[in-house]
């Protein structure tokens, strides 16, 4: 199994029992539910999921950095493809359309986008759980991507641990995070969401002290792409 137990760590089991007694469950037969609370996710993101990813982020990814959204995913997915593939935050699990992966691990907090998911994308394995705190084991993943994520959650460091813990040595992560201070349309993203706007060196930083060494960087308007490898 490619799970651990999001409580203590250990090995999770073909039943989704761990090896100290915790039980998690599968919903509808198709997604793997370590939430180990009702965590929410944005209201507006639930209310936007059946237009997400046809209209909402191709629109927003136009106006705000002049890109094409599947090509950016496309760029992400050129550098991460491998034997195992997370993506971290996934949403509708679009950017599985462009990854090579033999085993390819979608992860999100929503019920309602994770359903899409598998409907679009049935080979992906959906995972309800928290970036902050993944259900999977460590050093197994080939790459892991996390797209328009990062930012939204109240404390980056965890989710950036996480995705460090879970890489292999020189393992490869892609992250895109709303992080240039100085765009207008930033700052406007940031009081819309009521989010804090960090700068790109807190990320840099989080980064580097998890043994992430950067080997790209783009900007895209507002947003700041970020291409590291795991240091072995």
């Amino acid at each position: 199994m490619i799970f651990a137990c999001p409580i203590d760590g250990t090995e999770v089991n073909n039943s989704l029992v761990c090896e100290k007694g915790h039980t998690f469950r599968i919903i509808d037969s198709e997604i793997y539910d370590f939430l180990l609370k009702d965590v929410k996710s944005s209201e507006l993101l639930e209310k936007i999921a059946p237009i997400y990813e046809r209209i909402w982020a191709p629109l927003g990814m136009i106006l705000t950095a002049h890109m094409s959204y599947s090509k950016l995913l496309k760029s992400i997915a050129n550098f991460i493809n491998g034997n195992i593939v997370i993506d971290v935050g996934t949403g509708t699990g679009k950017i599985f359309d462009f990854i090579n992966c033999d085993k390819c691990l979608g992860v999100d907090i929503s019920l309602k986008f994770l359903k899409y998911l598998k409907k679009k994308r049935s080979k992906v394995i959906a995972i309800r759980g928290d970036a902050s705190n993944l259900p999977i084991k460590s050093n197994i993943a080939d790459g892991v991507s996390s797209t328009l994520v990062l930012h939204m959650l109240p404390n980056p460091s965890f989710a950036v641990k996480e995705i460090s813990r879970v890489l292999k040595p020189n393992g490869k992560c892609s992250i895109v995070v709303l992080a240039n201070i100085n765009s207008i349309i930033g700052r406007m993203l940031a009081k819309w969401w009521g989010i804090n706007l960090r700068h790109y060196d807190y990320y840099a930083n989080l980064l580097l002290s998890n043994s992430l060494k950067i080997i790209e960087r783009k900007d895209l308007g507002p947003w700041v792409l970020i291409n590291c490898v795991k240091i072995s």
